[in-house]
């Protein structure tokens, strides 16, 4: 919330971690060594999902695989990783952003080391090239009772942006973008009536309606992973399902009220696709079963090690292995809460961008604190 202001701007900003990341030998794929298995996992649209695949949006909500809705799995891996970056305090997968100098694309590498999150998800950098050692599939529906040629329109809108120079909207480099969860949103909301309704394609059609997935849709999708350390299996368990009971307070000072702070009180969820302003892309991600091999060479010397987690023995051991990320409490994993807490009962509701003239009348205004 922008300061002497009653609105919410759709997006707030995480502070990340100020201590040096840390960075070790990546396991090649070739050495068959650590942790191998596949994740069996589920989504649930909790509000209209919306999600592009590269091609014009003309009709419906994503890519569309023979007449069947799909996730791509770049949108999948992509909304992991960017919170695998915070969490696990590593650097963006992007150059030319302006990040703090710790962050920045080139600081994943250091003498043939990469982060954790480079040596899981993968490196690119000029010449300097490492594949990752997971692999998520594209994500299937599985919501039968849903048709998508019942699936209400909405009209797609782009207008102006707030740009870094806007520092209500951008604050610091050293802090991440999340948006703001509207709870139990069955419709998105409508964009302001000054703001061209057209998509940001070249040449512009006329309004586009496209057709996004309702809440209760479903999908179901793998991660296949090989190699991985101990601790990069957890970072990957963790920002896959995130934790189901957890605990936020918002101070008065974050809230702009003289009332009090706010405790809330509610599960994590992520953050998915497109209209994120208009209250898309909350989804609930949940693993169902989990197969794993501690030595991926017995297989080659005619036997098999494998171990298969699912119902309460896998909750268990999902609890086990993401527990040490549930029990911080530093000033990143607080705020990242503070954003990713799904809650009737957040306050946090009146979310829109204000019309282009405030920003040229308050482009130094500051932000209120996140919590």
């Amino acid at each position: 919330m922008p300061q002497g202001e009653t609105f919410w701007n759709p997006y707030r900003w995480v502070t990340v971690s100020n201590q040096s990341i840390e960075r070790d030998v990546p396991r090649y794929h070739h050495t068959s060594s650590g942790l191998s298995g596949r994740l069996w996992c589920e989504l649930e649209a909790l509000t209209p999902l919306i999600i592009g695949d590269g091609r014009v949006p003309n009709i419906n909500f994503v890519g569309y695989d023979n007449g069947h809705p799909y996730i791509p799995a770049t949108s999948l891996k992509g909304a992991v990783r960017s919170i695998a970056e915070v969490v696990g305090n590593a650097a963006i997968p992007f150059p030319n952003v302006s990040v703090d100098a710790q962050h920045v694309l080139a600081k994943a590498r250091k003498n043939s080391h990469l982060d954790t999150v480079a040596r899981t998800f993968g490196y690119l950098h000029g010449s300097h090239v490492f594949a990752g050692l997971i692999h998520f599939s594209d994500a299937e529906i599985s919501t039968e009772a849903i048709r998508p040629g019942d699936w209400p329109p909405y009209t797609v809108a782009v207008g102006r942006q707030p740009k870094p120079k806007h520092r209500a909207f951008y604050p610091q480099k050293y802090q991440r973008k999340f948006y703001h969860h509207r709870p139990d949103s069955q419709q998105l909301t409508k964009p302001p009536p000054n703001i061209r309704q057209t998509v940001n394609i070249k040449p512009a059609p006329p309004a586009v309606n496209i057709k996004p997935a309702p809440p209760g849709t479903c999908f179901s999708f793998t991660v296949d992973f090989a190699n991985l350390r101990e601790a990069e299996l957890d970072l990957l368990l963790y920002c896959l399902t995130l934790e189901e009971e957890a605990n936020v307070t918002l101070s008065p000072e974050a809230l702009g009220s003289d009332e009090g702070a706010v405790t809330l009180h509610g599960p994590l969820r992520h953050k998915i696709g497109g209209a994120k302003p208009h209250g898309a892309g909350s989804v609930h991600i949940s693993i169902t079963n989990m197969e794993l091999r501690a030595d991926a060479m017995v297989r080659y010397r005619g036997s098999d090690n494998v171990e298969t987690w699912e119902a309460e023995a896998l909750r268990g051991e999902l609890d086990r292995r993401t527990a040490s990320f549930r029990g911080r409490a530093d000033q990143t994993m607080r705020e990242l809460r503070s954003m990713l807490i799904y809650s009737i009962e957040d306050p946090r509701k009146l979310i829109h961008y204000p019309q282009f003239g405030w920003f040229k009348d308050n482009s130094q205004t500051q932000l209120k604190p996140t919590i």
